[in-house]
Formats: C-alpha cells, structure tokens, sequence
C-alpha cells in the first residue's frame, strides 16, 4: 500500500469531522421539526375537542329547548281539554242528589210481593150497592177529625202530610185536647177519627170511652199511640179486647244501647202497604226519639175479634211483637210505634194508605 503524505491524513480528518457535525446538526434539526410538529398536531387537536365540545353543549341546549316547548305544548293542550270538559260540565244541569242515608237494615231481606187493587165493579153496602166510581167519591167527601199532638212540638207532622197528600179536607184540631174533646162530643156523623198522640204527653182515659163510642157506631177510627201499656188496664182496654190485641210487652231499649228501630211487615198482601201507595218500608229509622228509652208497646193476638197483627219487630212472629194491628174489617187500626221513628216518605205514604183503607173499610161495611 502507498504511503500517503501527513497532510493527506489530516484532509480527511478534517472531512469526517465535518461530516459528523453536519449529521448531528441535521439530525438535531429533524429532532427539533419533529417535536414541533407534534406540538401542533396536539395544539389542533385541542382546539378540535374544543370545538366539538361547544357543539355538544349546543346541541344539548337545543334539544333541551325542544324538550322543553314541546312539555309546554302538551301542558296547554292539557289546560284546554280540563277547561273544555268543566265547561261541558257546568252546562249539565245537577242531578237530585239522595238523602242521607241512615246505617244498613239488619240483614233479613224482605221482598213483599207486588200486590195491585182491583175493587169489583159493585161493591155491597148494605143493601146498597156501591159502583167503584160512587166509592172513591165518598171517600173523597168523608168526613175526618184529626187530632195530632205533634203540632205543639214545632216538628214535621206525617199524619197531617199523609192526609194532604190523598188530598182530603179535614178537621184538624192539632195537640189541643179540648178541641178534640168538643168535636168528639159535637154529635158530628164522622167518617174517620185519627188520634195520633205521639208526643211524650198523651191522651188517654175519657177519650177512649168517646173513641169506643164512635167505633161501635162504625165510624173508622186510627190509634197512634205508644204507651198503651199505661193504658191498657184502663178506658182502653174495652177497644183492645173488641179488636182481639193485647199487651204483649213494652218495646224498651236499655239506655246507652243502640236500638234497632225496624218494623218487618207480617201480611205482604195486607191492603194499607199498597194502596194508594207501593213500595213503603218501615226497616230504615231515624231513632228521632233517641232520648227516650221506651220506644212504644208490642202487640199480640188474644182471640175475641178478628184482628190481624200488619207489621211487628220479628218477621216471623205473626201472632206477637205487633207494631200495626187491623181489626173490625178493616175499620179500627192500632199503630203503637212512633210515626217520626221512621223515614218521612215512607210513613207519610203510609199514613194516607192507613186513612184510605180505614175509609174504604168504613164505607163498604158499614149499613
């Protein structure tokens, strides 16, 4: 191999330092655009994830802005059917509204049978006969002495109404006993005699000798009363054995003791639950008396007449537990509960089937 001269070897030195100094630069200089590069690139994907995040928080505000109308929307479209239905509503005129109903009867049904009045088209009065059209019209024109001892109460007075409705005209002397006493010995030719003393004062003894006199007569009369048990060794005793009833017991309710008021009807078919009016019921009651114990008398069947017990407070017992009692075909009717013990439409309706039926049985039995 050829020498070569010194100065040659330090040429080429001085080439491969500068080639190495070149390649660091170089290589320093990607080094540095690299990185710089990378800052951008991290720099731009910020501002991108900016950019889209501003967009999420618009679009979520948007869509909460819709949601929003669109809840309002529905809550007027809301307001307007409610506002819509009230007025449709105020426009309907209100429907009656019940009475208040009083607690359930005991749970014994009764379902009397629909029973309708048919009288024959001759009617035998005597030897007088009565056409139905010639009946009706002495019924419309008897007549009738009330006395009822309600009317010093200030209180409803159903007897009074019961007569009302059938349209009657009638002597009404109240709760005033001497008036009563005056018409009964007036010599009046009276067709009905009604003497309701419900009130806790009470007629008692002359006026059931006066009474005994007008039933002998045939004069139909109707007792309300409900301390007969005071009574019933007294003045009134002749009337009760002529109808064949007596005393069964006292109806008393021990004090503090929640009483059961219900009067169960024995006879279904009996003519005074249905005529002039149907559908009467003595098993709802108002206990208007709940201060007294003693809530009237029980009757029961002793023979010697031919009374029949119509309504009594055990639904099988038809011989005893009497509340209404008929007798003397018809013409003498005994009621020992309290008339206001019971729901106005019902003993009110009752009261005019009681005065019709004892006016019919008046006038179709009697010479």
């Amino acid at each position: 191999m050829k020498n070569l001269h010194p100065s040659t070897y330090r040429q080429w030195g001085l080439i491969l330092v500068f080639i190495t100094l070149f390649s660091v630069t170089l290589s320093c200089d990607i080094t540095s655009s690299s990185n710089d590069s990378a800052k951008m690139t991290l720099a731009a994907l910020d501002v991108q994830a900016t950019v889209m995040a501003q967009q999420g928080l618009q679009n979520a505000e948007a869509t909460n802005q819709a949601m929003q109308l669109q809840f309002t929307k529905s809550a007027l479209d809301m307001q307007g059917t409610i506002q819509a239905q009230q007025a449709l509503l105020s426009a309907v005129p209100p429907t009656a509204q019940p009475p208040t109903q009083e607690p359930p009867p005991p749970v014994q049904t009764e379902a009397p049978p629909v029973v309708t009045e048919a009288p024959p088209p001759a009617i035998s009065q005597g030897s007088t006969e009565l056409s139905e059209e010639e009946l009706k019209a002495k019924i419309k024109a008897a007549k009738i002495l009330l006395f009822e001892d309600m009317s010093g109460t200030g209180w409803y007075r159903y007897v009074q109404e019961g007569l009302d409705l059938g349209d009657w005209s009638y002597t009404d002397v109240g709760s005033a006993q001497g008036w009563f006493k005056d018409n009964l010995l007036s010599g009046t030719k009276w067709d009905l005699i009604i003497a309701a003393s419900e009130s806790r004062t009470k007629i008692q003894g002359e006026f059931f000798v006066y009474l005994n006199d007008y039933i002998k007569q045939g004069t139909a009369v109707v007792i309300e009363h409900w301390a007969l048990d005071d009574l019933s060794q007294g003045k009134v005793a002749p009337i009760l054995a002529k109808c064949g009833v007596g005393l069964y017991k006292d109806w008393f309710v021990p004090f503090g003791t929640l009483p059961n008021l219900s009067v169960w009807f024995l006879q279904p078919d009996h003519p005074i639950l249905h005529y002039p009016n149907e559908g009467i019921s003595l098993r709802r009651y108002t206990n208007f008396w709940n201060f007294d114990t003693d809530k009237g008398d029980l009757l029961k069947i002793t023979g010697g007449g031919d009374a029949v017990l119509v309504a009594g407070t055990i639904a099988d017992r038809k011989s005893d537990h009497g509340t209404i009692a008929s007798c003397m075909q018809g013409r003498l009717i005994i009621m020992t509960q309290s008339s206001h013990e019971y729901y106005r439409e019902d003993i009110t309706r009752l009261w005019e089937n009681v005065a019709y039926q004892a006016l019919k049985a008046h006038f179709t039995t009697v010479p």
